[in-house]
Parts: C-alpha cells; sequence; structure tokens
C-alpha cells in the first residue's frame, strides 16, 4: 500500500465491484446493434438446427486498451471461485481477514458542459492484491464517463418479409455521456473517499478544455472543498477566490518560470478572448 493514503475510513471491498461501469453501457449500445440478413449468425452451439435457434449477429465492438488493461487487473486480484477480492496475506501465507481491495480518489473535477450544465468525475487509484498476497494497483480514470454509440439505419426492401425494414448501416456518431451531476450530496460522496488531503479539485469548461485549480490560499483541504462546493462555477473559474495580492505574486512567478510569455504587466488586465490554459490560470 502506498506511504501517503491517510484516509483510513475508507473501507475495502471484500466482493467484486466494478468501478467502470461505463464499460458495460458502451457495450449495451452495440448489443442492441442487430446485423440482419447477412446470411449467418452466432450460436452459442453447433447442434441447434434453426436460424430461430440462433443468436443474431451484432455490430463487433473494439475494446479501448483502457477497458483491456483493467479486465487483465480484474484477473489478478479477483479469486474465479468465490468471486472475491484476493486478501493480503501475513508473514506465514495466512490470509488477512477484512482486507481485499480499496479505492481512493485523488483527483475531483466539476465540468460544465456546452449546454451549461454540470457534472462530477473522478480520477483514483485502486489498492488490491494478487492471488499471493503480493499488492497490486491500478489507476482509475473518469469512471463517470462513457462513450454512447449511435447507429446509423437505412430503409430497404426485404424478400424475405416483403416489406420495408431498417437495416443497420453502422456507427454514424459517439457522445460522451456523464453519469453524475454536481450537486452537493455526490460531491461529498467523492470526497469521503479522497485518499488524503492532497486531493486534487478543479473546475473544468468543456467547450475550451481549460480547467482551473480549486485551492484554499491556506491550502487548507476542507475550505478549498467548500469552495468547490459553494460557489457558482464562473466565479471558481474566473480564480475570483484567489485575493489580488496572491494573483500578482502568481503571475511575477509564472513569468519568472517561463510559463507565460512578456512581463508581469502584461497580465493586470489580460482579455478574456485571448487567454490560454496557461493565461487563464494566473489571471
Amino acid at each position: 500500500m502506498s506511504s501517503i493514503i491517510t484516509n483510513r475510513t475508507v473501507k475495502p471491498f471484500i466482493k467484486a465491484v466494478d468501478l467502470y461501469p461505463g464499460f458495460k453501457l458502451e457495450e449495451e449500445c452495440f448489443s442492441k446493434a442487430i446485423i440482419k440478413d447477412i446470411g449467418q449468425t452466432t450460436s452459442k452451439s453447433r447442434s441447434k438446427k434453426s436460424d430461430l435457434d440462433q443468436e443474431p449477429m451484432t455490430w463487433p465492438r473494439l475494446k479501448s486498451s483502457r477497458e483491456t488493461s483493467y479486465e487483465r487487473f480484474l484477473e489478478e486480484v479477483i479469486n474465479p471461485k468465490t468471486g472475491d477480492f484476493y486478501p493480503q496475506k501475513d508473514d506465514d501465507n495466512r490470509a488477512i481477514k477484512g482486507t481485499g481491495a480499496t479505492y481512493f480518489i485523488t483527483d475531483i473535477y466539476r465540468i460544465r458542459r456546452a449546454d451549461g450544465s454540470e457534472f462530477l468525475y473522478t480520477k483514483g487509484k485502486v489498492y488490491a492484491y494478487n492471488s499471493l498476497g503480493d499488492p497490486i494497483d491500478h489507476f482509475i480514470s473518469k469512471p463517470e464517463l462513457y462513450t454512447k454509440t449511435i447507429f446509423s439505419y437505412k430503409t430497404e426492401y426485404d424478400d424475405k418479409t416483403k416489406q420495408m425494414e431498417k437495416v443497420l448501416q453502422g456507427p454514424s456518431s459517439a457522445e460522451e455521456i456523464y453519469t453524475l451531476p454536481f450537486n452537493k450530496e455526490n460531491l461529498k460522496s467523492l470526497y469521503d473517499c479522497r485518499q488524503n488531503d492532497l486531493l486534487g479539485l478543479a473546475v473544468k469548461d468543456e467547450p475550451t478544455g481549460k480547467a482551473f485549480q480549486v485551492k484554499d490560499v491556506t491550502g487548507n483541504i476542507s475550505k478549498s472543498y467548500e469552495l468547490l462546493r459553494d460557489h457558482n462555477f464562473d466565479y471558481l473559474f474566473g480564480g475570483n477566490h484567489i485575493p489580488k495580492e496572491i494573483k500578482a505574486e502568481l503571475r511575477a512567478a509564472a513569468v519568472a518560470d517561463g510559463l507565460i510569455g512578456g512581463t508581469v504587466g502584461d497580465y493586470n488586465q489580460p482579455p478574456a478572448s485571448s487567454a490560454s490554459t496557461a493565461k487563464n490560470t494566473y489571471q
């Protein structure tokens, strides 16, 4: 386990849990995309004699590297006989009761979409054990987000049914779906799963892709959390929670470090339309 874990209130999972529920939702999009009249079907048994007994073929789906990596991780840390996470073992190779996999959140993002709706997504790490009791961990990124694939259809005449039917053409577009709306209750449930007080908090504007760290000037994580919870998006994204004196210091340091160009005076009142990601951070 990591030496920087300080949140001991997060309890380990014994039974297997799915930390990426979005993968099943992505699969559902394809399971409903049935390919008709192509002269072949898939079957669970070759002994089936009728097409009526065979399962229809669906549009093939390629798994992302993130999904395959997650599946390999699960294969290492879940006992296939019991469906439980493998436990930690002591020096005598005996299972330690109450141990399993523990998931901690390291970053929380409050994102605003083009339509003004706000959602939450996270990054984190799951700590578990393999069959030998050795520690193993896996990075989890944006489990509150999945990609919805949209398929196109074309109306054609079917000689068998003597009717006009919709025929699948294939994927036509994709849409990112966020599953966790921003509200105080959802934010608290994520905050309570933080790994430690090094938790990263940020607001992100999806149309521009720009993000702004939300951090109280004292560095107190509780106050930073309250800022993210209690203030509107524009207030936080504009850095209005940062005192002017601190902003001036940040600009000077950014110029000195080469993060933004020009002199400090160039950034006293930058036009919003020309603000880059780095410059936005120091406005």
